[in-house]
């Protein structure tokens, strides 16, 4: 059995975040595939507590770095990094993990754990090395900076990183990416092939019945347009951006219903106190949802939204929003990245709003007429399933040294 061994600059044991839950899911699609697959998190002990950890997780608790990342969360990534990699007793470690686990192949996750891996390299590998792009992070912390986390040593840190990722790039056996339009721009910059591996949706659509949530609306006799996200910058900025004159749009019986810690980040921001009474009797904040409900949350809706408008690299909502099967009404944004998937639905289940006006319509459109959802074909191709069987080509194609398929291709 071919080893596989996934390193992170987090915990997979309980995956939360998107970058997590990609990760993760990259490492089942190896599972699915028959792969021995071992995972790696290296992390400062600050970010994620034992609860989270792995048990070969190699975590740096250091007091000094703690208080560095804290204190410059934009890059928290980077400068764990640079001190993993001048750990020496860090490096051994990790040189001796990978001795005791002899893998086939070594994937990494984001770039910044290449400047570890790179230290703990022995003289002549027998391993392949994978680097799986979740962003393009220097073009993805560029536009942070302007959010008011500008440091001393941000324009420093930030070429630090371009120069990382195109280190990284062109010094892999194998690149992966989350985007078709960053697969091109790798390709671009660092003069090789990239493998376009797009976000999967892991949602476990119900098999019939009411769920809680189609309940909750009968009960309050609404309908509802589902938001799922994050507190992230990026989810209440696009939600301002999108709806900047608030909900009066919706008549009584139509709702927004927001679930995730977004909601709470919504409403305490004062542009929802702007038209505060409207707001509130068109919302519905959910807080957090299990993970077990998501599909339940989304499949009850009348549409799913996605209002994204800035933020880098394919947004994993996408994926459990077109997978969810029910209509998704979204900004091209919120679409960058799923260029090949969306295309064949675009105005078959997947629908564009380019403006504010247009948002509005077609959520009007939703609620009264209806829109059609994405077929089972389309939503096929975010599958674990799918991403399985593109990652186990690729790997076996590096293993036997064949040439690689053509650059960005879409998956089976």
């Amino acid at each position: 059995m071919s080893k596989c061994l996934f390193l992170t600059p987090f915990p997979l044991a309980a995956p939360k975040h998107g970058g997590q839950i990609r990760a993760a899911s990259l490492r089942d699609s190896a599972l699915l595939a028959n792969w021995q697959v071992d995972s790696v998190g290296i992390y400062p002990s600050e970010l994620f507590r034992t609860p989270e950890r792995g048990p070969l997780d190699i975590v740096l608790d250091d007091k000094k770095l703690n208080e560095t990342i804290t204190s410059d969360l934009v890059f928290a990534d980077l400068k764990a990094a640079q001190a993993a990699a001048r750990s020496k007793p860090i490096v051994d470690r990790l040189r001796r993990l990978i001795q005791n686990l002899a893998p086939d192949v070594i994937q990494v996750e984001h770039p910044w754990t290449w400047l570890l891996l790179r230290e703990a390299l022995p003289s002549s590998p027998q391993f392949k090395i994978i680097y799986s792009s979740h962003n393009i992070e220097w073009a993805a912390r560029k536009p942070l900076l302007n959010l008011g986390l500008k440091s001393a040593t941000s324009q420093a840190d930030l070429e630090a990183t371009r120069l990382l990722e195109e280190d990284f790039a062109r010094a892999a056996d194998l690149v992966l990416s989350i985007s078709d339009l960053e697969a091109k721009e790798i390709e671009r910059v660092c003069g090789r092939p990239v493998v376009y591996l797009p976000a999967i949706s892991e949602l476990k659509l119900p098999d019939g019945g009411t769920s809680r949530f189609a309940a909750m609306a009968q009960e309050a006799s609404c309908r509802y347009a589902a938001l799922l996200g994050s507190a992230y910058w990026p989810n209440v900025e696009g939600f301002f951006d999108i709806l900047p004159d608030g909900l009066g749009f919706l008549a009584r019986d139509e709702q927004l219903w927001v679930a995730g810690n977004l909601g709470d980040a919504i409403v305490r921001d004062e542009r929802f106190h702007v038209f505060l009474s409207i707001n509130q009797s068109r919302t519905h904040i959910m807080g957090y949802i299990e993970e077990s409900e998501k599909a339940d949350f989304l499949t009850a809706a009348a549409c799913v939204v996605v209002p994204v408008t800035f933020g880098a690299g394919a947004k994993m909502k996408t994926a459990d929003a077109i997978a969810s099967g029910r209509p998704v009404i979204a900004t091209p944004h919120a679409l960058e990245g799923y260029g090949p998937i969306v295309g064949p639905a675009l105005g078959e289940g997947v629908y564009v709003a380019d403006s504010p006006k247009e948002f509005r319509r077609l959520m009007r459109e939703a609620f009264r007429t209806g829109l059609r959802g994405c077929s089972p074909e389309i939503r096929g191709r975010l599958s674990l399933e799918a991403m399985s069987k593109t990652w186990a080509r690729h790997v076996g194609q590096l293993l036997e040294s064949r040439e690689l398929a053509s650059p960005a291709v879409l998956t089976d």
